[in-house]
């Protein structure tokens, strides 16, 4: 069978727009997006469970207000539901359909076989002289007008049900009873161009995706029998049948099933509950240091330590923080539009592309940095010293919790040659040598999936890695919140250490040396 890419080169055509194209052309059919809306009505139900003076089921269709074949109705059309069709290449994509849900008579024959109810047989159990028999009508006329109306002609009570049963089981049929089919029907006619296709990534990439919507497949239920999906099909029907409170049938697709992850859809609420708590107890914690240190700050006497001017931060060292600061705020911003965009309304086509330059950006940066820090050998400044480390890292914890409420000096002199605290030193290891690098390693194979599934795969695909991804953005966010209000705790002056990654020149407090006693003549 020939499909839209034998004549179509969709990878060229979409490229300049929609990101991941390759992942996208694989993942999704072409019909998903070039067919978003139908715009006539299409069978949604039959329902032979009983049968009308005609021979004929109770048909339901779908996309129509009223009677499809009367000219008061109106035709409202509908959306399709997606979902994931097995290719001639046994792989997977999502495309759209149309399912209809049919319910039918069965008994068993001589032999045991399950066989359907004849249509002879069902107008013997219904009809007698081409009108329903005066047990029927007794059974479903519910206004009691003597006639039997399209809306009272429903199996709906099992009263009815042992009805038809009995009448069905008197004609020799054995063990009569129901049961239900979803078939699905491929939808590959009202093909729109580009103008009417879908292009708002919020479409899918959403909280209420399109993907994930459910689909009426009627509005009750006969004899309360649940269908189950053909099996000769080359449909994945990996969802959920369920009725709602007025007995109507949806169907739900799994959206959370393994190897099914939606950038902006997908996603483990824990790890946001984790993250966004361990932001706000950063948050928390700061507000209550910023606040003693500012009725410590209004008791204080007015005056200011000793201080002396010194070249802390070459050019290079400047340009690599502020670069680094820039990318990074960039890259969570980014990535918080991509994680969330039902909350910010944005369609981010345009923010995967600068999310991905800015962590290449980044990496680079870190590239070089690290060649510089490890040629002029000031990377030792990074590295904290085992011996005395601990006993160094308490001073320095005791100095945020008590001494800096009491103006006492910081307990590390400030040098070019050594610029960080013990706790600064551990911190700083940490972030760039373990939380960057497996930030960038879960971003390149999240981004390499497309190019490397197997790779992916081996690191527990999107569905493993983008949770993980996101939490470690937390941390990062965290830590740049902490690192901004540790800034102000540096110098004399709050200002004083950002003031110098501006400059280079920094205002370091003078520690004065104790001078040893004089020995008695």
């Amino acid at each position: 069978m020939r499909r839209c890419e034998s004549c179509h080169d969709a990878v060229s055509t979409h490229a300049d727009w929609l990101p991941y194209t390759e992942t996208h052309m694989s993942s999704v059919a072409c019909e998903s997006c070039h067919i978003p809306q139908m715009y006539a009505p299409a069978i949604e139900s039959y329902d032979w469970t009983v049968v009308t003076t005609g021979g004929e089921p109770a048909v339901v269709c779908r996309g129509v207000e009223g009677d499809p074949e009367s000219l008061n109705s109106l035709v409202t059309g509908f959306e399709p539901v997606l979902l994931p069709r097995t290719n001639l290449d046994e792989s997977q994509s999502l495309a759209p359909y149309n399912l209809v849900t049919t319910w039918f008579w069965v008994y068993d024959d001589n032999d045991g076989n399950t066989r359907p109810v004849r249509l002879i047989d069902l107008e013997s159990a219904y009809l007698e002289n081409g009108d329903y028999a005066p047990e029927i009508v007794a059974a479903f006329d519910a206004d009691g007008d003597g006639q039997i109306a399209s809306t009272e002609l429903t199996l709906d009570t099992p009263e009815k049900v042992t009805l038809i049963a009995g009448r069905l089981a008197a004609l020799g049929l054995d063990n009569p009873r129901i049961q239900g089919l979803v078939q699905p029907y491929s939808i590959n006619h009202g093909v729109a161009g580009g103008d009417y296709a879908v292009s708002d990534c919020r479409t899918c990439h959403n909280g209420d995706s399109q993907i994930a919507q459910p689909v009426q497949l009627a509005g009750y239920v006969p004899g309360g029998v649940m269908p189950e999906f053909a099996a000769d099909t080359n449909v994945a029907t990996n969802g959920a049948l369920y009725t709602d409170e007025a007995g109507a049938l949806y169907y739900k697709l799994d959206t959370d099933a393994e190897n099914f992850y939606i950038f902006g859809h997908s996603r483990l609420a824990w790890v946001d509950w984790v993250g966004g708590l361990f932001v706000l107890g950063v948050l928390a914690g700061i507000a209550g240091h910023g606040f003693l240190r500012f009725l410590q700050a209004r008791k204080a006497k007015k005056g200011r330590p000793t201080v002396r001017k010194v070249y802390m931060y070459e050019a290079y060292e400047r340009f690599w923080h502020w670069l680094q600061t820039l990318l990074i705020v960039t890259l969570l911003l980014t990535g918080l539009f991509i994680h969330r965009p039902d909350l910010f309304g944005v369609s981010f086509s345009g923010l995967v592309v600068i999310h991905n330059v800015s962590a290449a950006i980044l990496a680079i940066n870190a590239a070089l940095s690290l060649f510089y820090h490890l040629v002029s050998g000031k990377v030792r400044q990074f590295l904290p010293r085992p011996r005395g480390f601990f006993d160094d890292a308490i001073e320095q914890t005791k100095y945020y919790l008590r001494g800096i409420f009491k103006k006492e000096a910081h307990p590390f002199e400030k040098t070019p040659e050594k610029k960080m605290n013990p706790l600064q030193q551990v911190t700083y290891l940490g972030i760039l040598n373990v939380l960057l690098p497996l930030q960038g390693l879960t971003g390149i194979l999240m981004w390499g999936v497309q190019r490397w599934p197997e790779v992916a795969a081996k690191f527990g695909g999107l569905d493993g890695l983008a949770p993980f991804h996101t939490l470690i953005a937390w941390v990062f966010a965290a830590f740049i919140i902490g690192h901004v209000y540790l800034t102000t705790t540096g110098g004399p002056q709050p200002l004083d250490s950002i003031k110098a990654m501006v400059t280079g020149w920094e205002d370091v407090e003078v520690h004065e040396v104790a001078k040893p006693p004089r020995k008695k003549k």
